[in-house]
């Protein structure tokens, strides 16, 4: 089985490329380099301007989008890239496709989600037979706060928040799981295992890395902070198995 992965050079994408190797499928890993990864010949394309797709979904048995812009402001991926994915794999013949979307999308008011839900609207609402995987918060995800503060003396947390961090590697088996054997649901989600508040995920941080610095309330918008504390970004629906703690110890 072709499978190829758009955004297969980022984090979660080319987990996802390696996942899809383990379990026998042809992974196609696509992204503006071309870059190969795990041995994974890649394809270059740009799902803007739309060069290099028809090639590149040429003969692909499912579509799996896994694109993330490095720019966290540069929304143009989630709606004109979905539009021209889409398109695309509409003329190469694609029957299916899996989308990686985050928990509670739906439920939030961050500008970010709001176009990660557009993202999924246009999927959701073409030919294609999709499944969308809303995946909580990556253990990366508070780290690289804690990282980016700690080099000031200060450790950001948001007060109030709760979070469910999964690990990439749990999001990549269900999401290969999904493209290799469909569940026929259209929503599914996945978190970590537990729950955990902002400032314990901070201080257990601190305990792996001997980092210095001092818990601080961080200046979060307020949209993102509504968010968090909601609950939008927990589920009970599917839990991976490796904790935050345990990733920290892998990572070191």
């Amino acid at each position: 089985m072709r499978i190829v992965v758009i955004g297969g050079s980022g984090n979660a994408g080319s987990a996802i490329v390696r996942e899809l190797g383990r379990r026998g499928a042809t992974a196609v890993p696509m992204s503006r380099s071309g870059r190969a990864i795990a041995g994974a010949s890649g394809v270059a394309a740009d799902v803007i301007s739309g060069e290099g797709l028809d090639a590149a979904l040429a003969g692909a048995d499912v579509v799996v989008d896994a694109i993330n812009p490095r720019n966290p402001l540069d929304h143009k991926p989630f709606t004109l890239g979905a539009r021209s994915i889409v398109a695309a794999a509409e003329r190469a013949g694609v029957q299916r496709a899996v989308l990686l979307s985050i928990l509670g999308v739906d439920r939030s008011r961050f500008p970010y989600h709001r176009r990660k839900l557009e993202q999924e609207g246009i999927y959701l609402d073409s030919p294609l037979e999709t499944a969308v995987v809303r995946a909580a918060q990556f253990h990366e995800w508070p780290t690289a706060m804690f990282e980016a503060g700690s080099a000031f003396g200060a450790i950001p947390v948001a007060l109030g928040a709760r979070l469910q961090p999964v690990a990439v590697s749990d999001v990549a088996a269900f999401v290969a799981q999904e493209a290799l054997d469909p569940s026929g649901r259209r929503l599914l989600e996945i978190a970590g295992p537990q729950v955990r508040v902002s400032r314990d995920l901070a201080k257990a941080w601190q305990s792996a890395t001997g980092a210095r610095g001092v818990i601080v309330n961080g200046p979060f918008p307020p949209s993102l902070l509504d968010y968090l504390r909601s609950g939008a970004n927990l589920t009970e629906q599917h839990k991976g198995a490796v904790g935050f703690e345990e990733w920290l110890a892998r990572r070191r």
